[in-house]
């Protein structure tokens, strides 16, 4: 093993060596509008060799058009200039063999014509492209995508992405991904990232970027990345205005609008969003108690939702290669929570009802969150610098009035409030570095954070008097103070078909949790090291094969190190753990792409596996769901993914994976270490139909699977769109159907019988009719900027 570690390492460096006498240009240009000639913001610019059309190099653009594509060896070579609202630009270049910079000056690129609704469409980018270590889904205009009503439905079908029915995401099958715009992260809790992604509009997207393998210059929390990518501005405004109309149980709107006004030195940018109505939820449980006989558990939760979120952004152009930027984002959460549980209690043969607990939870969770970013953007020669401070304050707060009853008589068993208040402050600056070396990319940064947490809970219960008197047992507080260092150094090279990284990013934690109810206080201080590397080979202009390697950590959510119990019934609850360790992850990934095609092979282990697992109390009969630490578990899964067209109106995209995981999971004394083999599928059927109608059948289907405790059940579902477009173009108008056969329901079955008997189902209501109404007006392209925050931000709701 150790060899094979040194011949690696030693493999770039014979490659660097062996290109160690080539001499490097550096070209530089600017790409403007024919008509206006102002600059185009966040072009594309490829460079390719004029013999085969291999590419050898890919870079944007910034706010005003200027690009620079680094280290480029001598030889002929064809540039080309892409932009969604224009026509591509194409350039010969001949690169002598003198070193130095090549200026281009300013190139001008004519504005696409509108089209008319066809019923072909012809010419549209490839919906979607592997290049080396990203997925990347070309949305603007693209008919794979056009009956999307908003980016969550993009990502159902995307190659490697899940999309959970409460909304979560997975990437590769077991990660959460971390959301960038414009390829700066955007983190954010839950809730305010499902009413952002749930309001952003299809029509404001260029494209979306699928990063399954960051690299260390990426912070270590993040084990996978999805950058959306907005379309670019010009002098002047626009906007746009979104309605999404859902039916499912219940009524649901989400609402949005988002302005920019561009000038040549300021870019102005305001997005607002409301959510209104009700999200259903069912949980339902059948459980066998220590005296053999079943306790069978419902509860309906209702969720009235009232949610304002604004954002504002304000970028100052101080010189030509210089911006100064300045945003504040505000998330305002008002919820009002109704739970109606039922604990239906039988004998052994469940024939015999023996008797019916009702339960009434009324609760009303809130949240406050404010962020101010601040970033400075510079360009001097061959370097970049960017600066970004961040300071965000969350405030949860949260009063539930729960009482239960029998049914039978009436008579009130226990009744109890509970007030809980959370509040978070972050603050957070990074500064980032590169600069064009010898013959590649020289990059490092440098990060500090500091969280601290403050939680209070207090549980108050009605006694014989009929007064309120408080529960020392389960009333607590929890402080918990987080500073995170971090540095990272990384190396890039790039020849005619080899390319690799080299990375290594080093990450210090120091932790201090006081729990008054338990240890008064516990301190960690460690110290980690996250290396990666990548080899990309371009076999030709069609194919190319890649390798890397990267160890990633994940630290638990404030959510979870918090030792509270949330009660799900009056006897099912989950706590937290404030004794948490992050977790590390070891990944290999080998993938090859041919044209539309791709396959993918990833094999991992985790270290200090961070889960929940049910402990039964056979005296009380409850079910608590604790948080731990498991030794590790081993995974490897393979992906493939092919886009084809079956008739010039008919267009298929098929996603396709196999899943193997080997939790070991100590439990009751016994060591529990289960293969667990599962597969899914996904695709979309698009048909270009006259009228200029475009309709869309996707499906999902993911086998039976589980881990080592739990079975979980097959689930899948069937979706239906619907879109047009109106007023030439500015009116887009869809209707959904989801899930028409209503399946999807996760259902868990516990494994070992003899400790707890024991299964449970949740359903969202994933089944609904959506109907999409979006305005585009004004005088300039979209582009809509985004606040800049951190990952630490987006562990406050996990």
């Amino acid at each position: 093993m150790y060899r094979m570690c040194r011949l690696f390492l030693l493999l770039p460096v014979a490659i660097l060596t062996g290109f160690s006498l080539c001499a490097q240009v550096n070209i530089k240009g600017q790409a403007v509008d024919s008509s206006t000639r102002t600059g185009i913001g966040f072009v594309t610019a490829s460079l390719l060799t004029m013999k085969d059309s291999i590419l050898v190099k890919r870079g944007m653009a910034d706010a005003v058009g200027n690009f620079e594509l680094t280290a480029i060896q001598a030889g002929r070579y064809r540039l080309l200039l892409s932009s969604t609202a224009h026509q591509a630009y194409s350039r010969e270049l001949l690169i002598a063999s003198q070193p130095g910079d090549l200026d281009l000056g300013s190139m001008a690129l004519v504005k696409e014509q509108k089209m008319m609704d066809e019923v072909v469409v012809k010419g549209e980018k490839r919906a979607i492209r592997y290049q080396d270590d990203r997925v990347i889904m070309h949305i603007a205009g693209n008919t794979a995508f056009k009956t999307a009503t908003n980016v969550m439905d993009i990502l159902g079908k995307a190659p490697g992405i899940t999309v959970n029915g409460d909304g979560t995401l997975l990437m590769a099958g077991r990660n959460t991904p971390v959301i960038f715009i414009n390829g700066k992260p955007t983190a954010m809790s839950a809730e305010e990232q499902q009413t952002y992604l749930s309001g952003l509009s299809p029509e404001l997207i260029a494209s979306i970027e699928l990063i399954s393998n960051p690299s260390s210059r990426y912070d270590g929390q993040y084990l996978g990345i999805i950058d959306i990518k907005l379309k670019n501005e010009e002098l002047g405004w626009k906007g746009n205005i979104t309605t999404n109309l859902r039916q499912s149980s219940h009524a649901y709107s989400d609402n949005a609008v988002n302005l920019t006004l561009g000038t040549r030195k300021f870019t102005y940018g305001l997005r607002a969003g409301y959510v209104n109505g009700t999200n259903p939820h069912l949980y339902q449980a059948l459980q066998q108690q220590a005296n053999t006989n079943w306790m069978a558990t419902r509860t309906l939760n209702l969720t009235a939702v009232s949610d304002l979120s604004l954002q504002l952004s304000v970028d100052y152009q101080l010189q030509k290669d210089q911006t100064i930027g300045i945003s504040y984002k505000s998330y305002n959460s008002d919820r009002h929570r109704t739970s109606n549980n039922t604990l239906d209690f039988s004998d052994s043969t469940r024939t015999r009802k023996l008797g019916v607990t009702e339960s009434i939870t009324m609760a009303d969770p809130m949240q406050r969150n404010n962020a101010l970013n601040l970033s400075y953007d510079a360009v001097w020669g061959k370097s970049r610098l960017n600066v970004f401070a961040n300071i965000t304050e969350t405030n949860n707060r949260q009063n539930e009035d729960i009482q239960n009853t029998d049914q039978s008589t009436g008579t009130l068993i226990n009744y109890w409030k509970t007030a809980m208040k959370n509040d978070i402050l972050l603050r957070t600056v990074q500064v980032d570095y590169s600069r064009n070396i010898s013959k590649g990319t020289l990059e490092a940064g440098a990060k500090f954070a500091f969280i601290t947490t403050d939680n209070d809970l207090k549980y108050d219960t009605l006694a014989k008097d009929n007064s309120f008197v408080r529960d020392a047992g389960r009333t607590n507080r929890f402080l918990y103070d987080e500073y995170i260092s971090a540095g990272y150094a990384v190396y890039n090279y790039k020849a005619k078909k080899i390319s690799f990284r080299l990375s290594l990013r080093v990450e210090h934690t120091y932790t201090e949790a006081n729990t008054f109810t338990q240890e008064p206080n516990t301190k960690r201080n460690y110290l980690t090291w996250l290396p990666g590397a990548g080899l990309t080979y371009t076999i030709d202009a069609s194919q190319l094969i890649s390798f890397s390697f990267t160890r990633r950590m994940t630290r638990p959510g404030f959510a979870v190190l918090n030792p509270f119990r949330f009660y799900l019934s009056p006897l099912n609850y989950w706590v937290g753990n404030p004794f948490l360790l992050p977790s590390v992850t070891s990944l290999l990934n080998l993938s090859y792409n041919y044209k539309h095609f791709n396959i993918a092979f990833n094999l991992g282990k985790e270290e200090d596996v961070m889960t929940r697992y049910p402990e039964y109390n056979p005296v009380t009969n409850e079910l608590l769901y604790l948080g731990r630490n498991l030794p590790y578990n081993n995974f490897a899964n393979i992906e493939g993914g092919y886009t084809f067209n079956i008739t010039k109106w008919w267009k298929v995209i098929q996603h396709a994976g196999i899943y193997y995981n080997m939790q070991l999971t100590p439990y009751h004394g016994k060591d529990y270490a289960i293969d667990v083999v599962d597969f899914s599928i996904s695709g979309s059927h698009i048909f270009t139909l006259p009228q200029g109608i475009t309709a869309d059948v996707s499906y999902r289907y993911k086998s039976k699977s589980g881990n080592g405790l739990y079975i979980f059940r097959p689930i899948g579902a069937l979706d239906l769109g619907l879109q047009k477009n109106w007023l030439q173009g500015k009116l887009n108008t869809k209707l959904n159907y989801y899930d028409i056969f209503n399946t999807s329901i996760v259902r868990y079955i516990f494994r070992e019988k003899s400790i707890i008997n024991n299964q449970l189902s949740h359903r969202n209501w994933v089944q609904r009719v959506n109907l999409t109404l979006s305005y585009s007006f004004g005088k300039a392209k979209q582009k809509t900027k985004q606040n800049r925050t951190t990952d630490e931000e987006g562990r406050l709701g996990n």
